[in-house]
């Protein structure tokens, strides 16, 4: 009874659906496709894109 209260219970639950995260971060790497010549703004939304995807993988793994 007590791993279906921690499953209701966690954090990861409001973190929404993996590939809903994995679709932003495609849409993250075309904006940073359009400000090529900009490193920071590339950098940035580059490094955002790769850890949904990081998170899309983590939670497909362990959540639920």
């Amino acid at each position: 009874m007590a791993g279906i209260f921690t499953r209701l219970t966690s954090p990861l639950r409001g973190l929404g659906d993996p590939d809903d995260l994995v679709l932003d971060a495609h849409r993250l790497l075309r904006v940073a496709e359009k400000n090529d010549g900009d490193w920071g703004l590339m950098n940035a939304y580059a490094g955002v894109a790769s850890a949904k995807v990081q998170l899309a993988l983590y939670l497909r793994e362990y959540r639920d």
